[in-house]
């Protein structure tokens, strides 16, 4: 008997473990999925490209404003409760997105998947720190981290194929699928999670930020952050035509290429992981702003000279390299600073 308890307690823990890695990655899924679509979306809704990449900008804004939410709200009313809430406006705003039918609708419809999507970043860092403790929580973030490390390689792909159907709003309907299956893991998997204290400020909470915006080092971090993945965004906003429209890629190959950029990014924080501990902290950031320089500059060299896929796609991945330097040590100094 004891033997099948544990059986079945090793088991909860993995599909827990499965369901945290992949709430993790609901941003890459969200932002990443749709981008290989732009160029459909751009012609069905009748807009300009320039316009469709404002459906981009409303979901990170979405996300960064949910980010600020709700940890506070999770202090006061709960892990679960927060968590289901979150993925509740998330999967609805799916459906929105899928049923848009201009771009006012989509850009709309875009913040509020953002917003609700914001909650699984936030919150599964402190759902482990809740259950485990020491190694134990070291090695599940750890396994959490693997799992979201591997969505950036297939979630392109994916992305791909769906564009290679012709409907751009399949995209949103898979969301709407992702929606439903976390919703019912938290419901299923979170029992144990802490709940709601009423003895918890959530106005403290807030207040608590105002100690971060008053910290210069911590803003001189966050505007690190800030420059690496506005490169990010114009990567991600703009690769779909560059590679679709202008250099004839079909879309999957499109995904295949957007692919190999991303795990650009998962090997810089692999080897950062590596070196860090003997070179620094200081040592690894000023080798990626200094690879992202060279990046950047090599990317307009070869396209001024030569064109080309390699052109952009060879920069765009050592620029993701050198990004992973800049983002895992910039957001591991900031929380260092602000413990509490």
């Amino acid at each position: 008997m004891s033997e099948t308890v544990k059986s079945a307690s090793e088991h909860g823990a993995v599909a827990l473990i499965v369901f945290l890695g992949i709430l993790h990655a609901l941003g890459a899924w969200s932002n990443d999925l749709f981008a290989p679509s732009l160029p459909l979306a751009a012609d069905a809704l009748g807009v300009g490209y320039g316009h469709i990449q404002l459906n981009m900008t409303a979901l990170l804004l979405g996300f960064a404003a949910g980010q600020m939410l709700y940890g506070p709200l999770s202090d006061r009313f709960g892990r679960r409760s927060t968590l289901v809430a979150g993925l509740a406006i998330y999967t609805f705003a799916s459906v929105l997105c899928a049923s848009a039918g201009s771009l006012e609708e989509l850009v709309a419809a875009r913040t509020l998947q953002g917003l609700g999507g914001a909650t699984g970043m936030v919150l599964v860092r402190a759902i482990i720190l809740d259950r485990w403790v020491g190694e134990d929580a070291s090695k599940v973030l750890s396994s959490v981290t693997m799992i979201a490390f591997l969505s950036p390689a297939v979630i392109p792909l994916i992305g791909g194929f769906l564009a290679s159907l012709g409907h751009w709003p399949l995209v949103f309907w898979t969301h709407t699928g992702l929606g439903i299956c976390l919703l019912l893991g938290a419901l299923t998997l979170l029992s144990g999670a802490r709940g709601a204290r009423p003895d918890v400020s959530v106005a403290s909470r807030f207040r608590a930020y105002a100690d971060v915006l008053k910290d210069r080092r911590a803003l001189l971090l966050i505007g690190c952050v800030g420059i690496g993945h506005g490169g990010l965004l114009a990567f991600v906003t703009n690769s779909a035509f560059v590679f679709v429209t202008y250099l004839g890629l079909q879309p999957l190959e499109y995904g295949i290429c957007f692919s190999a950029v991303m795990m650009g990014g998962v090997a810089g924080s692999l080897l950062n992981r590596r070196l860090v501990t003997d070179l620094g902290i200081p040592k690894m950031m000023a080798t990626g702003a200094v690879t992202m320089a060279l990046s950047g500059a090599a990317a307009v060299i070869l396209n001024l000279f030569f064109g080309g896929i390699w052109s952009s796609l060879v920069p765009s991945i050592c620029y993701m390299f050198g990004m992973a330097f800049i983002l895992t040590n910039a957001v591991a100094q900031v929380l260092s600073r602000f413990r509490e």
